[in-house]
């Protein structure tokens, strides 16, 4: 087996992992956010953050990697540019089909992460969005007149007092 190709099936490994990593942290960064945990959810995000980086280096050291071996194999570039499609297809077939397992699982892992975090983030917009209606709620509830002196008429409806009703489930 090429040497290259080996280096490569090592780094879809860790970059495989990297990317499972993230995708774990954002399965802790929902429960977070289900739990109103804003700490457990700003440590989930700034290690997040690490390991994105990490991530980020990973791939820039696989597609150098890719970008050599297009120069050393005398392999074609098409219009679309250095892509891991056109690298794969060139490959001898023994070669792509030890790669092609690894470059179909990192798709499929980058995949879930992408809508993970599309989750998350309408899971935090919700939240957002409820807190923000309950802040406005006892806002307007805040500024509304209410006379509690014998002398005083009472406003909102004779002595009823106004309730701020709130699904916490939501």
């Amino acid at each position: 087996m090429l040497d290259w190709v080996e280096s490569l099936r090592s780094l879809f490994t860790i970059e495989i992992d990297c990317y499972k990593r993230l995708l774990a942290l954002e399965g802790k960064k929902r429960e977070a956010i289900h739990a109103a945990d804003g700490k457990s959810l700003e440590s989930c995000v700034k290690e997040s953050y690490h390991v994105m980086v990490e991530a980020s280096e990973l791939e820039r050291i696989r597609m150098k990697t890719i970008e050599d071996v297009f120069q050393k194999e005398n392999f074609k570039s098409d219009a679309e540019g250095l892509t891991l499609t056109n690298f794969l297809n060139q490959m001898d077939r023994e070669s792509n089909y030890k790669l092609k397992g690894f470059a179909q699982e990192l798709k499929s892992v980058v995949q879930n992460l992408k809508e993970a975090i599309l989750i998350n983030e309408k899971l935090l917009k919700a939240r957002k969005d409820f807190l923000q209606l309950t802040i406005d709620t006892l806002q307007e509830h805040a500024r509304e007149k209410v006379y509690t002196s014998s002398k005083q008429p009472i406003r909102r409806g004779q002595g009823q007092k106004s309730a701020v009703i709130l699904n916490a489930t939501a």
